[in-house]
């Protein structure tokens, strides 16, 4: 038999951070790389995100929902989310010149959930200089009670806590994206609320295991769902009044622009996404091969993301390979700290009742449950993901060479693979 260095094989490309990389698969392993379709970019993306400002869904247009001296609270995602806010956000203070609301009466508040901070020169680059030097702007804080109003609680138990100018604004507009989530079933829309501007507790409460655990709390699910309908519901309460989603294609177009009421348009838009993620495949692989390029492999904590995608492509006792960059390393506190002390999966679900739960360790709470099925390797360059323990069905290489020949070794030379660029974008054809 040739060895790995002799073998016939294809290659195939998949994002690393900013990059690509080129991965080489042995031709007996009869490699399948799955592909969405992929729409083509607007032509005209600014003309576009004003058409839909100006002709919502199941909305007034923005200019109708508000007086002069109206106060605005405008809600972006985050660095860790590619929201095209450098094109959105002119659009809607276009509008906002319009009514006309002073940019004074503007406050734009980076939902952060329970990220980080943002930087100057981060908001800079989701922004644009000109947009940062004139409108102010708040990283939300969800440690912070102080900043934080109550509106009682939902239907579910979750105590309400959000940001106070959001609570206290006029008039709420939040821009977005939508893509599958690995819990919530989808991106966009409510969760800029619930969790972009809520506080701890209201995002602990909602991403308790006891919720991430429903059946229905999965990877393109909304029906029947109850981390999303507790979101609707929050932003329900909240009143979250409009919203700019948008879909991306995997160079980062624009394919789609969603504007209007926040629960119809992100409807819309889910189902616009439907049409054209979900892959065709006959059958599971014995070893997957995912990743998601930046910013969602910044580190450790977003790459997850591309192992909950996998683990519906991937046999059960089977494999997946991990491609990230991790940039910035672990990820949350509290997840790095985690996954630098835990050795055994058998430590976790005692952990969490000793120590209680939080939500940066849902990623953490969803890797055990799927290293109890699979076994993961992560390629990447980072020394600090590399030296992570967690579990004996975890390792870590800098090589995807090395990667493969490990998964080839424990599955067998014929093993079948499949490869998922863009891990986090696929949904699983028939689930709703």
């Amino acid at each position: 038999m040739k060895s790995f260095e002799q073998e016939d094989y294809q290659k195939f490309i998949f994002p690393y951070g900013e990059r690509k990389i080129e991965v080489k698969i042995p031709l007996r392993n009869a490699p399948q790389i799955l592909k969405i379709k992929e729409p083509k970019g607007l032509s005209n993306e600014t003309g576009e995100i004003l058409r839909a400002i100006q002709n919502p869904l199941k909305s007034e247009p923005l200019k109708n929902l508000l007086k002069p001296r109206s106060k605005v609270a405008l809600i972006i995602s985050d660095i860790t989310r590619p929201v095209p806010n450098h094109k959105i956000v002119p659009c809607i203070l276009d509008e906002l010149s319009k009514v006309p609301v002073p940019l004074n009466n503007i406050t734009m508040i980076v939902a952060t959930g329970m990220h980080r901070a943002n930087t100057e020169n981060e908001l800079k680059s989701m922004l644009g200089k000109k947009v940062v030097e004139k409108i102010k702007i708040i990283n939300h804080d969800s440690l912070n009670s102080d900043n934080l109003t109550s509106f009682g609680e939902t239907s579910y138990g979750t105590p309400l806590e959000i940001n106070k100018i959001v609570a206290g604004a006029d008039v709420n507009i939040a821009t977005g994206y939508i893509e599958p989530h690995e819990f919530a079933g989808f991106t966009g829309g409510r969760k800029s609320i619930l969790p972009g501007v809520s506080g701890i507790e209201t995002i602990k409460r909602n991403h308790r295991p006891e919720m991430i655990d429903h059946p229905k709390a999965k990877i393109g699910i909304l029906k029947g769902n109850p981390i999303h309908e507790d979101m609707v519901e929050g932003a329900e309460i909240v009143g979250l009044d409009f919203i700019i989603n948008v879909i991306l294609n995997s160079r980062k177009e624009i394919v789609k622009v969603l504007a209007g009421d926040f629960y119809h348009a992100h409807l819309e838009g889910v189902e616009f996404y439907r049409r054209y993620a979900a892959p065709d495949i006959v059958k599971r692989a014995d070893i997957v091969i995912a990743s998601s390029g930046y910013p969602l492999d910044g580190d450790l904590y977003q790459s997850i993301k591309s192992v909950i995608s996998s683990e519906s492509f991937v046999n059960e006792g089977g494999v997946i390979i991990l491609l990230t960059e991790s940039r910035d390393g672990l990820g949350p506190g509290i997840f790095g700290k985690w996954m630098r002390t835990i050795t055994s999966l058998d430590e976790v679900a005692p952990r969490i009742r000793k120590e209680g739960y939080s939500p940066e360790l849902d990623h953490c709470y969803l890797l055990a449950k799927i290293l109890r099925k699979l076994k993961l390797i992560i390629v990447t360059q980072n020394p600090s993901v590399r030296s992570i323990k967690f579990s004996k069905r975890l390792q870590t290489t800098s090589s995807i060479d090395k990667a493969l020949k490990i998964a080839l070794a424990e599955k067998g030379q014929e093993a079948s693979i499949i490869g998922l660029p863009y891990a986090p974008r696929f949904v699983v054809k028939g689930d709703k």
